[in-house]
């Protein structure tokens, strides 16, 4: 137990050390690579702490192997930009001018749902008052808002914005909420001049009871 318990200790500062030479950015700002490079570290530093029969050396000798790649690809990324846009990917626009872009959302393999989500923690409930929104090489979102955007309403919300369509698909219980049948949003699509539900990426009836839609490619 003894031997365990000073291995794991030998370990826990090898990965610790490594962490730590590998910079605070990396770790802050952690993409696909950086993630790998972590999982690595934690799975080969583990066997040796483990398994006794494994020699605390090749741990360190995994360890210090992936931090000697990991930084020698950050220093080439900061001399090569190819080489950052290779390893660690680029700033995907979700939202360009106003408009869902639903190609990338599906390159991103990213749901309507998740899009409002992520919205919605960035303090914008209504989809109509963002002008632009990027998905971050570390996952995060960063939204731009419109000019009419405006963080203190004029007047009270009446609720908050509901989805009615989201990629085609007519979300019933909020139909319930409202007290209201297909046959009432399928007028408000005529209206629209759209015939097919299909073609609907988002429809949202904000907070103001005003409609919101988009196509799926327009």
């Amino acid at each position: 137990m003894l031997v365990v318990f000073i291995r794991s200790i030998i370990l826990y500062i090898a990965v610790l050390i490594g962490l730590r030479l590998m910079g605070k950015g990396e770790i802050a700002e952690m993409n696909c690579f950086d993630l790998v490079i972590t999982l690595l570290i934690a799975d080969v530093a583990s066997s040796p702490m483990e398994n006794n029969d494994i020699p605390l050396i090749y741990g360190i000798a995994a360890v210090t192997g992936l931090v000697f790649m990991q930084t020698l690809i950050s220093i080439l990324g900061i001399k090569a930009r190819f080489i950052n846009k290779i390893v660690s990917g680029k700033p995907s626009i979700l939202i360009n001018k106003g408009k869902i872009d639903y190609k990338e959302l599906k390159n991103e393999k990213i749901t309507i749902d998740e899009l409002l989500e992520q919205l919605r923690v960035q303090g914008y409930f209504n989809i109509k008052y963002v002008q632009y929104a990027l998905l971050e090489t570390d996952g995060n979102l960063s939204v731009v808002p419109t000019t009419t955007y405006n963080t203190t309403p004029s007047r009270e919300y009446n609720h908050l914005p509901i989805s009615l369509i989201q990629d085609g698909k007519i979300i019933k219980n909020n139909l319930k909420l409202l007290n209201e049948d297909e046959q009432w949003l399928l007028n408000i699509l005529k209206s629209h001049h759209i015939d097919d539900v299909n073609d609907v990426l988002i429809c949202i009836l904000d907070e103001y009871d005003k409609i919101f839609i988009q196509k799926k490619y327009e």
